[in-house]
């Protein structure tokens, strides 16, 4: 599973410092996490896989709301559409303190894992195709 980081500088940094606080980095056993830097790169990453771990700076999503309606010029111009989340499958979390940012990824993590076949559970070819289909329809 990998974590996509996107917004502005201090979001990023911020996130980083959480994430390393809560030893996330050490819990992720094949992704990464990746800064993205342009909305076209994160537009790709989510219809690519909307299920990894995308963490966006609310200042960089554009809400349905009268003000983002009407006064067009407040919304970023790097933002992303609530809409287009909501249509992708990217679901919406807010979260008070960062802190609260490590519980929720540490839980999600370890619910990606649990869901992986263990060695021990395979003992032919089709339970690893079973594996693998199961694994994409889950993804």
């Amino acid at each position: 599973m990998n974590i996509y980081i996107y917004g502005n500088n201090n979001f990023v940094n911020k996130i980083h410092q959480t994430l390393d606080q809560g030893n996330i980095r050490l819990k992720i056993d094949d992704g990464i996490i990746e800064n993205i830097s342009t909305i076209t790169k994160l537009k790709n990453l989510i219809e690519e896989d909307p299920h990894q771990i995308f963490l966006i700076d609310e200042n960089k999503i554009i809400g349905t709301d009268f003000l983002s309606k009407y006064f067009k010029f407040l919304n970023p111009k790097d933002g992303i559409t609530k809409k287009y989340l909501d249509d992708n499958g990217v679901g919406d979390i807010s979260l008070r303190e960062y802190n609260d940012l490590n519980i929720y990824l540490s839980k999600r993590l370890e619910f990606a894992q649990q869901k992986r076949p263990k060695a021990t559970d395979i003992k032919s070819i089709d339970d690893i195709y079973e594996a693998f289909e199961y694994d994409e329809i889950n993804n």
